[in-house]
């Protein structure tokens, strides 16, 4: 790999690295360089999520453009709306791209904020630790002539308990000194545009956006779906070396502090953020259930180290030994099916979209892919919590579903047939499938993984 250049052009053609990713070692997947053709593929492939809700792997600096589209989805959380077509009313039902908690942008004080579109890079790399469920940014911007400003993050959403996020940014300026201003925000004026072929769709889902303050560091955000009538809430807590400041927008709950950096002495701003939806069981209000939970949520170390815990668990039975670029590509794979299907799908009553929780491609409808990771999580997961067999979400069996609910709120099996979407239960899937996932004990490891493969094959060809 070539080292990176600055070089002349606009500046976010300044520092270009391959579009090819680098594993570095097994466990990572690395990118060098920025590139902005590169970037919603990297941000689909850098996705972190818990099996209850993922966030796109985008910089938190940058807004949904053509670059950039961050995107946050909770499991089985769907809308459907009614748009004009061609003269004709279309109903679609999507997975919702639920408000944007990335948003943490920072500038010198008086001056732009910093992008990579717009500002000068000298260095940009983004890794995926596989292992821990991280993602990792290091980036060096151009200040000036003179000064450069490092900024390190790192982010996670939460293995253990999955309603937690965080993300942790540090800024390092090289020489000099200057007066940083950081600004934290929940976004709600988010729609459904991540997709070119969609954008003549209706893709407002949101409806009902309030925003508060809770305390001095603590800020929410609360909302609902247009008619499948789901309430969301959101809360932040902003936690550095300095006071924060609440400062509210329209459909945004903003919060911002303002930073003295000297040379070689590093700032670190900390952001914890809780997620709550009406689907989730024991709770009355998802917005209090937010406030409560961010509120007693430790610290980022302490977070960190917890969810590094709870990946562990996870890998000890799912992974699988495969020596090198295959084994590599493997991981990252069980990697996203890990993040779409984990011990936390164990009671939703969800399905397995087509592209995961990475994005809003299908509309998020679910297909026939729950059947190709049947066999996988029945061989490493055949008793957690109970065996994977007759549920069409593929994931991780709990009792028996109920059938969905109306045909707005349906938060499963979309996309087969939207007439009978909303009217079968869950549980409900072929045949053909159900009795080979039901099979009472499997042969040894080898042959179970061999008629695994084999069943692949099958239900592939008629698909």
């Amino acid at each position: 790999m070539g080292r990176l250049t600055a070089g002349p052009g606009p500046p976010h053609h300044r520092v270009k690295g391959p579009t090819a990713v680098t594993s570095t070692t097994p466990w990572t997947w690395a990118y060098e360089g920025y590139d902005p053709a590169a970037q919603r593929l990297r941000e689909s492939l850098c996705t972190l999520g818990n099996g209850y809700f993922a966030t796109r792997g985008a910089l938190p600096e940058c807004t949904a453009d053509e670059v950039h589209y961050p995107g946050t989805y909770v499991a089985g959380c769907y809308n459907r709306l009614t748009s004009t077509v061609a003269g004709r009313q279309v109903e679609n039902e999507d997975m919702v791209n639920l408000p944007n908690w990335l948003p943490l942008r920072f500038r010198p004080a008086g001056g732009d904020w910093l992008t990579p579109d717009g500002t000068p890079v000298l260095e940009h790399h983004q890794t995926l630790h596989l292992e821990a469920g991280l993602l990792e940014r290091r980036t060096r911007y151009r200040l000036g002539e003179h000064d450069t400003l490092h900024v390190r993050q790192l982010r996670l959403v939460h293995m253990a308990d999955p309603h937690l996020a965080a993300l942790r940014t540090e800024f390092t300026l090289e020489s000099g000194t200057a007066d940083l201003e950081v600004e934290a925000a929940l976004d709600g004026g988010v729609t459904n545009s991540g997709v070119p072929r969609y954008r003549d769709l209706n893709g407002r889902h949101l409806t009902h956006v309030h925003t508060g303050t809770d305390a001095p560091d603590t800020v929410w955000l609360r909302c609902r779906t247009t008619t499948s009538d789901i309430r969301i809430g959101l809360a932040s807590r902003l936690t550095a070396d300095a006071p924060v400041v609440c400062a509210h927008d329209h459909l945004r709950a903003g919060q911002r502090v303002r930073l003295a950096l000297s040379p070689g002495h590093t700032a670190v701003v900390d952001k914890t953020v809780a997620l709550h939806t009406s689907r989730d069981q024991a709770i009355s209000d998802p917005l209090q259930a937010a406030l409560d939970r961010v509120g007693s949520a430790p610290r980022f170390d302490e977070l960190l180290r917890s969810h590094r815990t709870a990946w562990g668990q996870l890998w000890r039975r799912a992974q699988l030994e495969v020596p090198g670029e295959a084994g590599s590509i493997l991981r990252l794979h069980l990697f996203h099916v890990l993040q779409t299907l984990s011990p936390h799908t164990a009671d939703l009553d969800v399905g397995v979209p087509a592209r995961g929780l990475h994005g809003e491609a299908y509309r998020g409808h679910v297909f026939w892919d729950e059947l190709f990771v049947l066999p996988y999580l029945n061989l490493h997961f055949p008793r957690s919590p109970g065996r994977c067999s007759t549920t069409a979400t593929g994931a991780w069996n709990g009792p028996p579903r109920r059938p969905a609910r109306s045909a707005g709120a349906a938060p499963c099996t979309r996309g087969r047939a939207a007439a009978t979407a909303a009217r079968r239960p869950s549980s409900s899937i072929s045949t053909r499938a159900r009795a080979l996932a039901a099979r009472p004990q499997p042969p040894p490891a080898a042959r179970r993984l061999r008629r695994g493969v084999q069943r692949v094959a099958v239900l592939r060809g008629q698909r």
